[in-house]
């Protein structure tokens, strides 16, 4: 995806300028235009030079986690500011001389400039793509020209905590399962590598009977150490293969699509990814922005590269004239109860409300789902690194001792 500067007017011959995200300028073209704008002018966007300004550089090293909380934090302090009744530029020029991170105060520096010069909020936040995207800066486009900036601020900085709490339910979810399970793995290496061969050579020695168990792991110890660089080499293109298919939109849209499947875990993905849609819908439809060109701003937020595809889908069946809820329906990545409660909204002319709603109780449902995740998945390591230990008392400690009791 490539970012592009363009400037358009509308039927009343207003001039609107930002950018936009796309595959290429045919692409960028087309979103325009479906907006109902005649295309001024559009170009791709240029890369930013290595000399440039180091609070910029800083923010192009950002990971999402951090780019989430600053541009959480920056929302937070805006809608304050502004339901203060303090106009953008005097909130732009408080927070710049605050004590806080250098690169954050040097950004709403360079925010205060540019209004200063007479350009629009939303145009000035555009290029800074690493922290806003494109559907964002349309809200903030939206707001400010129907004189609601205020409440988009404080709504966009409440969807940017629940998408922050949101990832963060679903990392804690999968976490102490990962962990439990490096631990079980790094356990049997160990013992393999600098347990066992103590033990087998000392039972050797004593001309013992190895079990069966203590056998297959000799064994696979020894065709490990006889096969170590093929193994190495082995694992090394395994990890660069999943690296470029993970890195290939086509590959990772079907390894997506398998991760919504999963018994468990595909729900949970589920919910995670509509309700962060949902939230984002209503506050655009609930702000005076059509349902088409909301789904538009909206196609490329979610992470899950087959709910994007899904999402492009169901913007392109809206736009043919198709009900949204009917469209949905279709939707394979998109819960049932959520498209029963969308597809009312729909019926009694509340949809945005409705979005809200839904997105709520998708925000319990991830809750209560990751919290089940949690529990569950403690019982069945546990279960899981017993066996382990299980298979080590009877590959070493069992045959030592029968052993000494033969000795004795």
């Amino acid at each position: 995806m490539g970012v592009f500067l363009y400037e358009a007017r509308n039927r009343a011959g207003e001039l609107f300028a930002g950018t936009i995200e796309a595959k290429d300028k045919r692409e960028a073209a087309g979103i325009i235009r479906r907006r109902g704008l005649w295309i001024a002018s559009l170009s791709p966007q240029e890369e930013k030079k290595a000399g440039g300004p180091a609070w910029r550089m800083q923010f192009t090293k950002l990971n999402a986690m951090s780019a989430a909380k600053l541009r959480v934090l920056f929302l937070r302090q805006m809608a304050a500011m502004m339901q203060a009744g303090m106009p953008v530029h005097q909130a732009l020029e408080i927070l710049s001389r605050s004590d806080g991170n250098p690169p954050y105060q040097s950004f709403l520096q360079d925010l205060l400039k540019g209004i200063m010069a007479g350009h629009p909020l939303h145009e000035m936040l555009a290029q800074h793509p690493q922290l806003f995207s494109a559907s964002l800066c349309g809200l903030v486009r939206a707001g400010e020209a129907s004189g609601s900036l205020t409440q988009i601020f404080a709504q966009l900085a409440d969807f940017e905590e629940h998408r922050y709490e949101a990832r963060e339910a679903l990392k804690s979810a999968l976490l102490y399962p990962v962990i439990l399970l490096v631990v079980a793995v790094v356990s049997l290496v160990l013992m393999t590598v600098f347990v066992l061969p103590a033990f087998a050579a000392m039972l050797q020695d004593l001309r013992a009977e190895l079990p069966w168990t203590t056998k297959l792991l000799l064994t696979l110890m020894a065709f490990v150490e006889s096969h170590l660089a093929l193994l190495v080499a082995g694992i090394v293109l395994a990890a660069a293969a999943l690296f470029a298919l993970l890195r290939h939109e086509k590959s990772r849209t079907v390894i997506d699509g398998i991760l919504l499947k999963l018994p468990i875990l595909g729900p949970l993905q589920c919910y995670a990814a509509w309700r962060i849609l949902l939230e984002l819908l209503s506050v655009m439809l609930a702000n005076g922005i059509p349902l088409t060109t909301a789904l538009e701003m909206a196609r490329d937020v979610p992470a899950n590269l087959q709910v994007r595809l899904e999402m492009r889908a169901l913007q392109q069946q809206v736009e043919a004239g198709q009900p949204f809820a009917v469209s949905l329906r279709q939707r394979t990545s998109c819960p049932g109860l959520l498209v029963e409660l969308l597809m009312a909204g729909e019926t009694t002319g509340t949809l945005d409300a409705m979005m809200g709603k839904a997105a709520a109780f998708a925000a319990a449902d991830v809750r209560h789902r990751s919290a089940r995740v949690e529990a569950l998945a403690e019982p069945i390591m546990i279960f899981f690194v017993g066996g382990l230990i299980f298979f080590f008392v009877l590959s070493i400690v069992l045959p030592l001792l029968t052993t000494m009791d033969a000795l004795m």
